[in-house]
């Protein structure tokens, strides 16, 4: 899902998928209105057997779409 500000530019957007082990992931994408680059991203991941949920935080990049 994808978020736009009131000028049509890009401020947000977040991403789930599953992988083959189960694994539940989660980004959440946040760019800078200004050029456009990313900001920050938070990306969650929980452990379908245990539950367990794991967040890594990263500013000023992206580990993943």
């Amino acid at each position: 899902m994808k978020s736009y500000d009131n000028n049509g530019k890009l401020v947000g957007e977040i991403n789930h998928f599953r992988t083959t082990d189960g694994k539940s992931v989660t980004t959440n994408t946040q760019y800078n209105t200004h050029n456009g680059h990313v900001a920050k991203q938070n990306i969650s991941v929980q452990d379908s057997k245990t539950g367990k949920v794991s967040t890594t935080t990263t500013i000023g990049g992206k580990l993943l779409p």
